[in-house]
């Protein structure tokens, strides 16, 4: 599977730059498919998390207290985290953090289970994540993309091939 990690101009700011992930030739990230998926049944949540990412890019910069962690596979150390959800709200969106300074946003949907595993669409959209994450740890140590200096922009060849990282 090949995919394509594309900053979020609109998001990104002076404290963090947020990506998604494009999947092959698809037109939309994952970021963009999670907004159009949800916006009828979740506006608000929808965009909640939208000005939570704006905030994080221009303002407070990736806090840890803005993430649950160890949302991924246990013990993988795939850094797969969720944008925090308050009480009585539904979304759960996947995300892996750099630090404070990036965030590369995936997909997610409705939190209806105690777990994602119990759950086809969470499941599906964390796999895939620990996909990406696991695919861009090997292309980081392998030098193919890697950070800048200050952590903010993700440089190198950002289209990346699973099969390559295997």
């Amino acid at each position: 599977m090949k995919f394509t990690l594309t900053k979020q101009d609109d998001l990104s700011g002076g404290q963090a730059s947020i990506y998604s992930v494009r999947l092959d030739a698809q037109s939309e990230t994952l970021l963009e498919r999670f907004v159009v998926e949800n916006r009828t049944d979740f506006i608000d949540e929808v965009k909640e998390l939208l000005v939570r990412l704006r905030q994080i890019g221009h303002h407070t910069g990736a806090r840890e207290t803005f993430f649950k962690p160890a949302e991924g596979r246990f013990g993988a150390g795939d850094g797969i985290e969720a944008l925090y959800d308050a009480d009585g709200k539904h979304l759960r969106l996947y995300c892996i953090r750099n630090g404070r300074v990036a965030v590369i946003v995936g997909g997610g949907g409705p939190k209806t289970t105690r777990t994602w595993q119990e759950d086809p669409k969470l499941t599906y959209e964390n796999k895939l994540l620990q996909l990406v994450s696991k695919t861009m740890i090997k292309a980081l140590k392998d030098s193919d993309i890697y950070w800048s200096n200050d952590g903010l922009e993700l440089l190198g060849n950002l289209t990346l091939d699973t099969e390559d990282y295997r």
